[in-house]
């Protein structure tokens, strides 16, 4: 909350307490005809009760409009009790005027004390009371009818009231000013100083009622309109009141002739307006400075933007809303033949005719799954064709949709991706040929050792064949990989029913003597799921492995099926030390292995969890790790309940599932 939003507040809080107090104290003076509380002071003339129930009906109801969602009760108790603040300075106003104050609510309430019902000429009255409380009552019941942009009924009607009150506040200060004998009309009738400042103060709690509309929003708003108006308008109301008592006192002391004190008013009071002018000229250049120095830091700061696209090594172009080009750097004018002042305003189709947003990330199957970016085909100004590899980032500090697009060719990428993958496939053909030899030799060889009862030469040669089917595993791991990151991998999608498969995984990859510490927990049924079994069996596989070999023996480890939203979530809990969040945000990525994975099996590769990743991926799923040190891991994973459409991409599912 803003520091001016907070003061506001609490000037209306401090302004309902200050007048249910004052007109508390008043009739409590009455009732016990204790003067000082009669007049608040023994120098100032009494208020007179229907004056001090009206302070006090409208304190009490400002303070129930003060919540901005008030319970229904209260706003309607607040309400009535507007309405009868009203209705007391409605009768007040019509007493004085007709009977002289002498009758009505005042000769009433005497009369129930048990007394004549004459109030005591030493009582003040005027009929600016009656008239700010006639004013303030209905502006408290329609407090809450303001606009932010506009002035309200409730704002008229408060400044009506202030501007009544002002009367009588300078009237009883500035009258001494006009003649040194009979005193003027003003000060004759006018509120007793009391009455009038907690008039006034009322009349401010009103308006910072909701210091986010109307009137008080203009003053609250941290714009140049609102500073200045919060320094010049409390000085402008207050300013004359207290020069002119300032003028009677000292005229009082005998330090100013009559004649010079009406003078030296008007004299102060325009220098005092050309002070104010010239401090809020100052404040206008202090902002006007601030504004520059603002406008020269953000005007650098997109020179230095422009710099860093201008010279990047790949083609830029910041997009808008609408997808018409604001910016091209220099590598985009040479990849595309373009002129950057020819691309500005241009539809980025110019570029790539199929959308920024094509590709075959939208299913979540390319290649630039591992990459982040996805993949379109551009067009060059010859009607020549390029494969590009696109980001898209949101331009920081725009309103908009405004984003960065960054392009890249692939051609000598996918040239490299080609020869990788051939490289991958021969190297593993090369080896598989021989490691199939060795294992079938070792099969026989263990057979012979095994019929001449040579034990410790058969354990030996069940080492060989160990080894070689890790091998195997590992070969397999980099080619599977190399498959799903080349995007050359065709998902065999059949409707299944996800709880009999995970109950199948359990049954046939779980070993015997582990089974029984795995629960499975399955959520109401679900619709098949469109899926490729095979490869989320591994998925499965590498999870379940994963939480055995990784939590300490004995401890249950809950697998859950659940659904979030259009996906189906699949976890995996054990009870183990957890992970770092260092280890948490590395997981899945290729090769990455924590330090306990190191330590416990040193034959791995670190691509199990990668290979799960891109598979889960390829599906249009998420998968993800959730774990604190010391409190057990969880794997998650998601696939849609339905195949996904071919333009967004699937948004992750942090959400643990119940």
């Amino acid at each position: 909350m803003p520091r001016s939003t907070a003061l506001v507040r609490a000037l209306a809080r401090s302004s309902a307490v200050a007048a249910c107090l004052v007109g508390l104290l008043v009739l409590v003076g009455w009732a016990l005809d204790v003067m000082v509380l009669k007049s608040m002071g023994a120098a100032l003339p009494a208020m007179r009760p229907s004056a001090a129930l009206g302070l006090m009906l409208g304190g009490a109801a400002l303070g129930l409009r003060l919540p901005a969602s008030p319970h229904r009760a209260r706003h309607r108790l607040g309400t009535a009790l507007a309405l009868a603040t009203a209705l007391v300075g409605a009768a007040s106003l019509v007493d004085g005027v007709i009977t002289g104050g002498n009758g009505g609510l005042d000769a009433l309430f005497l009369r129930a004390l048990g007394e004549d019902g004459f109030v005591s000429p030493g009582a003040e009255s005027s009929p600016l009371t009656g008239l700010c409380l006639m004013l303030l009552g209905p502006a408290l019941a329609l407090v809450d009818r303001g606009h932010p942009q506009r002035l309200s009924w409730s704002d008229a009607l408060v400044a009506l009231a202030l501007m009544a009150a002002l009367t009588g506040l300078n009237g009883f200060l500035l009258g001494p000013l006009v003649t040194p004998a009979a005193a003027p009309f003003f000060q004759e009738r006018s509120m007793g100083l009391h009455t009038t400042c907690v008039l006034m103060l009322l009349a401010m709690g009103t308006l910072c009622a909701r210091p986010q509309l109307g009137l008080m929003a203009r003053l609250t708003r941290d714009t140049l309109g609102g500073f200045v108006a919060r320094r010049l308008v409390p000085v402008t109301l207050l300013g004359p009141p207290v020069l002119g008592l300032t003028l009677v006192l000292i005229h009082l002391t005998g330090g100013l002739s009559h004649d010079a004190k009406l003078p030296l008013f008007a004299t102060v009071v325009a220098a005092g307006g050309a002070t104010l002018v010239l401090l809020a000229a100052r404040a206008l250049d202090v902002l006007d400075l601030e504004r520059r120095r603002a406008t020269a830091a953000l005007e650098s700061s997109e020179e230095r933007f422009r710099t860093f696209l201008d010279t990047a090594p790949d083609p830029m172009v910041v997009v808008d809303a609408t997808g018409r080009v604001r910016f091209a750097n220099a590598e985009a004018e040479r990849v595309f033949g373009y002129r950057r002042e020819a691309l500005l305003g241009r539809d980025a189709g110019l570029l790539v005719p199929g959308g920024l947003q094509g590709g075959p990330s939208a299913t979540g199957e390319g290649p630039e799954r591992a990459t982040g970016g996805r993949l379109v085909t551009g067009q060059r100004q010859d009607g020549t064709r390029v494969p590009l590899e696109v980001r898209l980032s949101p331009l920081e500090g725009a309103d908009d949709a405004t984003r960065i697009a960054i392009l890249r060719d692939v051609t000598e990428r996918r040239d490299l991706e080609k020869l990788r993958e051939e490289y991958v496939g021969l190297i593993s053909h090369d080896l598989r040929n021989p490691l199939n030899t060795i294992n079938l030799r070792a099969h026989l060889l263990q057979r012979a050792l095994h019929e001449r009862k040579l034990e410790r030469e058969g354990h030996m040669a069940q080492a060989i064949i160990h080894n070689v089917e890790w091998m195997s595993t590992m070969i397999e791991e980099l080619l599977e990989g190399s498959r799903l990151e080349s995007g050359r991998v065709s998902l065999h999608r059949e409707a299944c029913d996800l709880g009999r498969f995970l109950e199948a995984v359990l049954e046939r990859d779980v070993p015997p003597d582990a089974r029984e510490r795995f629960r499975l927990h399955l959520a109401d049924p679900l619709p098949p799921v469109p899926m490729d079994a095979a490869r989320l069996e591994r998925v499965m596989t590498n999870l379940l492995t994963n939480a055995l070999k990784y939590s300490p023996k004995g401890t249950p480890v809950d697998v859950r099926l659940s659904v979030v939203h259009d996906h189906a979530v699949v976890s995996v809990t054990n009870q183990g030390t957890g992970l770092s969040p260092r280890d948490a945000a590395r997981l899945f990525d290729k090769y990455y292995r924590t330090e306990d994975g190191r330590l416990q099996d040193g034959k791995g590769l670190g691509l199990g969890l990668y290979i799960s990743r891109l598979i889960v991926e390829a599906h249009a799923g998420h998968i993800w790790v959730e774990s604190e040190p010391d409190r057990g891991v969880t794997f998650f994973f998601s696939v849609p309940l339905q195949l996904p459409a071919a333009s967004p991409e699937a948004k992750p599912l942090r959400q643990r599932a119940s």
